[in-house]
């Protein structure tokens, strides 16, 4: 007498029964009746990534079926797997048992696995055209999807090369220039054509693109800095930060001086300080207004420029900068006291009673971002420094033009929310070409709504080791280090696959040992005829 069934219902795709059985009889179904129910992680994933899925393919070995789901979400995985804030494991149910799963590790993997595969050309299945402004992560999120379902896609680059803040606002360190040139590649060799050293407003104007395509998807970013406003901001020896990471992501590093310090509390500014180090910089300063644990960088960004020796200055403002002989020589800090006012908004207070002074001999201003709006058409109604678009559409006010990432909501910027964006661009674009209705014809995410958590086994979290400290210094080489492929399989191990089921897949090799049936956490194998056929779900018992 074989193994009699499974209830559905009660299975939460724990995995108990897959690894203990002594005879190999389950598998896991990752794709369930119930597709529309996303894991924890999914729905916290801005791109809304079936996690579940590719981990089971990464831990089963099966690679092949890895990277095609990934690819079903991503452009890039190997790009996203190094920057990505991985918000997705705040969401991971595996939270309830240990440590959240090792998502972007995982992700990395996968992508690396397959780095240098050329994609096959994609049979362009449509007429109508669609033209993309910016080769950004949204940019080419946008152009990649509309190009797998057969649209003719051309996207438009102002640099004279592609990626975007991908390329000018990442350090090598971070997301080595290889890496992002054979994601890119993968991109083009399915079709789509790059344009580059094109400015939209400059080189050619909106009516004629319109013109020559069916629709146009706007993904500029921001790309201008802004200054610091205090006495002596016009002494020589001052830039902004994107303008010096540009240089560097193109081939023109600039001449760093000794002393440099670094005015803003993000990303840029961290990935600048760190940047100023490897370029010869004796010593790096970043004054920031926030406190320690509200700089807006990524946390382990910050971490990272402690461990490689950048002095922080948290909870500190700029009160002037000193020249000596026209340049640079000093600067002035005070504290802050607080950053925004009692409504929320951006309103700093200062304690200019006490003051610090050091001499620097270079400032580098990375205190924000702004969109250059200087070359978008009056057609096209902006709101507070940015594009208006319709927040789930992202159509603007032009009838077939969409706008989205940083350029239509700059709060909280990462790769990962520009390439959602993108995706959402994609829908509504195809959407939009072909008649449908772009509000109503999208699709429903619903989470998982008893994720596996009793009888699951607590495994530690896989991590790797960085590049050590004292071999960074003076060079871009890639401070993270990949899993390997057993460390992958191993951490793929720990994910609950949530939402999934387990499915009896050998049954003829049954040995009736009811070891399935005695641990199953949720009472949902039956082998015995004698069981009884209703059990309460655990979470019914409460």
């Amino acid at each position: 007498m074989p193994i009699a069934r499974i209830d559905s219902n009660l299975c939460t795709g724990c995995g108990m029964c897959v690894d203990t059985c002594p005879e190999d009889v389950f598998r896991l179904n990752v794709q369930p009746i119930e597709e529309e129910l996303v894991s924890p992680c999914g729905v916290q994933c801005p791109a809304c990534v079936n996690v579940r899925k590719y981990s089971y393919y990464v831990e089963m070995g099966m690679m092949e079926e890895a990277i095609k789901n990934l690819r079903e979400y991503l452009p890039f995985p190997a790009v996203t797997g190094r920057v990505c804030p991985h918000t997705c494991e705040s969401g991971c149910a595996r939270c309830e048992v240990d440590e959240a799963v090792n998502i972007n590790y995982l992700e990395r993997y996968v992508g690396d696995y397959f780095l240098h595969e050329k994609a096959e050309p994609v049979e362009k299945l449509y007429a109508k055209k669609i033209a993309v402004i910016g080769s950004g992560p949204a940019g080419l999120s946008c152009a990649y999807f509309l190009c797998r379902k057969g649209y003719p896609v051309t996207v438009f680059e102002s640099l004279p090369k592609l990626g975007g803040m991908l390329r000018i606002g990442i350090p090598a360190y971070r997301l080595p220039r290889d890496v992002l040139d054979a994601q890119i590649g993968y991109i083009e060799d399915m079709g789509v054509e790059f344009k580059t050293g094109v400015t939209v407003g400059k080189d050619i104007s909106l009516d004629e693109l319109r013109k020559e395509y069916d629709a146009v998807f706007f993904a500029t970013g921001t790309q201008l800095s802004k200054n610091v406003k205090v006495e002596g901001d016009d002494l020589e020896g001052i830039s902004t930060g994107l303008d010096f990471l540009r240089a560097v992501g193109l081939g023109n590093a600039p001449e760093v001086k000794e002393k440099v310090a670094v005015i803003g509390g993000g990303n840029v500014a961290i990935n600048v300080a760190l940047t100023a180090l490897r370029l010869g910089a004796k010593e790096v300063r970043v004054v920031c207004l926030e406190g320690r644990d509200e700089m807006p960088a990524f946390p382990e960004e910050i971490q990272q420029a402690v461990d490689e020796g950048i002095l922080l200055y948290p909870a500190s403002a700029t009160k002037r900068i000193v020249g000596k002989d026209g340049r640079v020589a000093g600067i002035e800090v005070m504290p802050c006291v607080s950053v925004f006012d009692e409504n929320g908004a951006f309103n700093p207070k200062y304690d200019e009673s006490k003051t610090e002074a050091f001499e620097v001999d270079q400032i580098v201003c990375a205190i924000g971002q702004a969109s250059d709006l200087s070359l978008i058409p009056e057609s096209i109604k902006v709101t507070r420094g940015s594009i208006e678009a319709d927040s789930l559409t992202l159509e603007t006010s032009l009838k077939g033009v969409f706008a989205g990432g940083d350029i239509v909501d700059p709060r909280g910027a990462s790769v990962v929310k520009a390439v959602a964006a993108g995706k959402r661009a994609a829908v509504s674009i195809e959407l939009y070409l072909t008649g449908g209705n772009m509000r109503t014809d999208r699709g429903e995410t619903v989470r998982v709504q008893h994720p596996p958590k009793d009888g699951v086994l607590q495994f530690p979290r896989r991590s790797t080791q960085p590049l050590p400290v004292e071999k960074r210094k003076g060079n871009f080489d890639e401070v993270k280090t990949g899993f390997t492929e057993n460390e992958a399989r191993l951490e793929a191990m720990r994910c609950m696959t949530c939402g999934s089921r387990a499915s009896i897949e050998y049954p003829e090799d049954c040995m009736v040992c009811l070891y399935c049936e005695r641990d199953c956490p949720s009472h949902a194998i039956y082998v015995s005829p004698n069981r009884p056929a209703k059990r309460m779900a655990p979470w019914d018992l409460a």
